[in-house]
C-alpha cells in the first residue's frame, strides 16, 4: 500500500520523520517541535491530550493497544518512538524503522514524590535521542515561563489544601495523591494535597465521592470535560451537595490533562489549574 506522505522524506538538513505509537511519546515529541507524521487515536488525542496539537495531515495509526503496522510500514518513518508497554511489538517494528523507547515517568529512584525531575530528565534524553538537543532548552524555557505565570495568578491563593479528582460517574472518582504528577506541580506553589490515602504507582486511586469529606477546609479541582459534566450531575446528590467545598463554592473544574504525560502535561495543568483556582480566566 502506498500513501501520500504529509511531510517530506528526511534528508540532510531536514527533520526526521517520526511515528509515535502512544500519546505520551507524541505529546513530548511535539513539545520538542519534532516532525511527528503519525500517532494513534488521533481524534481522541486532540480531545484528551489537547496540546501540543499534531500538524495537519498527521496519520492516525489506529488503537494505541494495536497500532496499524501496515499503515506504519507504508509511511516509511525514519524513527519510531514508543512506550515500554509496547515492547512486544519491537520485533515487527524493527523491520520498519529504528525504534526508541520513551517513558516520561521512568525513574531509577523509588521515591516518586517529585515526578517533574523524572519528566525533565527523560524529555532531555528524548531530545538527544532524536538529535534535537537544543529543543529541550526551548521546551524548558516555555515550561518555566508557564510556571512563573501560574505562580503570579496564584499569588493570592488562600492556602487551602486541594482534592484533585476526575469523576468516573456520579458516585466514583479517581483521586490524585501526593505521588502524582499533578501534585508535583502543586508543590511548586506550596498547595497541599488533601488526599492522604493510598494510591497506585501512577499516583491515583478510585474512591467514592463521600471519601472526600476528610478535609472540610479543602477545595476541589475536577479534571476533564466529562468529569465537569459528571460533577454538575453529582451536585444534585444530597451526599455531594453536603460536602463543605460544594456548599461553600470551592469546587472548580478544568479541561482534560493527561495525568501521565510528563512535562507537557505538567505545563498544561499549571496553566489551567492556576486559572481555575484564582478565578482569573474561564476554562
Amino acid at each position: 500500500m502506498s500513501l501520500p506522505l504529509p511531510f517530506s522524506v528526511a534528508s540532510a538538513g531536514q527533520p526526521r520523520r517520526i511515528a509515535a505509537l502512544d500519546w505520551t511519546s507524541a505529546q513530548n515529541l511535539l513539545a520538542l517541535g519534532a516532525n511527528v507524521v503519525a500517532l494513534p487515536e488521533l481524534h481522541r488525542y486532540r480531545e484528551r491530550v489537547v496540546e501540543p496539537q499534531p500538524q495537519p495531515g498527521t496519520y492516525d495509526l489506529g488503537l494505541r493497544s494495536e497500532p496499524n503496522l501496515e499503515l506504519l510500514d507504508s509511511l516509511a518513518p525514519d524513527l519510531i518512538v514508543m512506550h515500554p508497554e509496547l515492547e512486544t511489538l519491537r520485533p515487527s517494528l524493527n523491520t520498519i524503522a529504528t525504534v526508541t523507547v520513551f517513558d516520561p515517568d521512568a525513574s531509577g529512584d523509588t521515591d516518586r514524590s517529585d515526578r517533574l525531575s523524572d519528566a525533565r530528565q527523560n524529555l532531555n534524553n528524548l531530545a538527544r535521542s532524536i538529535t534535537m538537543p537544543d529543543a529541550f532548552a526551548a521546551s524548558m524555557n516555555a515550561f518555566e515561563a508557564a510556571i512563573a505565570e501560574a505562580a503570579t495568578r496564584l499569588r493570592g491563593h488562600d492556602g487551602r489544601p486541594a482534592y484533585i479528582v476526575t469523576l468516573m460517574d456520579t458516585r466514583r472518582a479517581l483521586v490524585f495523591g501526593r505521588n502524582s504528577l499533578f501534585q508535583s506541580v502543586f508543590d511548586l506553589f506550596s498547595i497541599e494535597n488533601a488526599w492522604d490515602g493510598p494510591t497506585s504507582p501512577y499516583g491515583h486511586t478510585t474512591i467514592t465521592l463521600d471519601a472526600l469529606a476528610g478535609r472540610p477546609d479543602a477545595s476541589l479541582l475536577s479534571i476533564g470535560r466529562e468529569s465537569r459534566q459528571l460533577l454538575t450531575s453529582a451536585l444534585r446528590s444530597p451526599v455531594v451537595a453536603s460536602l463543605p467545598y460544594v456548599r461553600e463554592n470551592r469546587a472548580v473544574a478544568i479541561d482534560d490533562v493527561l495525568f501521565y504525560g510528563g512535562l507537557p502535561s505538567a505545563q498544561r495543568f499549571a496553566r489551567l489549574a492556576s486559572m481555575a483556582l484564582s478565578g482569573t480566566a474561564s476554562q
